[in-house]
């Protein structure tokens, strides 16, 4: 898990150093309503996994550590790595002259605050699944930027959210398989 967290570290580094030498226009060239959407939407993704990393190490602290450590660990590695991919998008949309909304969604929230009403096991439950259909939603929005975007940043750029959410999406799957059953249960 560590050795796939420093690649994927790697790889939205070296995105953020290819976009960071990029030119930057006087004025902004016009973005498509596409690029346009893809910002504000990966922006109000990465502040709602942010927010639900927050919201696990709240539950923890609330609940006297009765939160899963694999649910915890999990909501500490959703605030590092969105925070480092939103400075990201930010960059981008900044260079483009796109402002971005300053939450998540309401959809986001409110999904957030269901998931937050409930304890213990059920919340870790509940935590994973709805981090599995956002990341799941998520993989299939990047990919179509990475595939239909006329703009080499926004490309980049989504190539990097990619690998983020993938990798997230893979973790969270890991985490949802049952155990594999021991020999002796056979």
């Amino acid at each position: 898990m560590v050795r796939m967290m420093i690649v994927l570290l790697a790889i939205v580094m070296a995105a953020m150093a290819g976009t960071a030498g990029a030119a930057v226009s006087p004025t902004p060239r016009p973005v498509s309503q596409q690029d346009w959407e893809f910002l504000i939407k990966a922006h109000q993704g990465s502040l709602a996994e942010i927010e639900a990393g927050l919201a696990v190490r709240r539950k923890a602290d609330d609940q006297d550590g009765k939160v899963g450590q694999a649910v915890r660990e999990l909501g500490e590695q959703l605030i590092v790595d969105h925070m480092r991919l939103d400075r990201l998008i930010q960059q981008v949309a900044g260079e483009m002259g796109v402002k971005l909304p300053d939450e998540p969604s309401a959809a986001q929230r409110r999904q957030l605050e269901e998931v937050m009403a409930l304890e213990g096991a059920e919340f870790d439950r509940a935590w994973i699944d709805m981090e599995i259909a956002s990341h799941r939603h998520g993989v299939i929005l990047v990919r179509q930027q990475v595939e239909n975007s006329s703009d080499p940043r926004i490309r980049k750029l989504a190539f990097a959210v990619e690998q983020v959410v993938r990798a997230h999406l893979d973790m969270f799957l890991h985490l949802q398989e049952p155990p594999a059953p021991s020999p002796s249960e056979s």
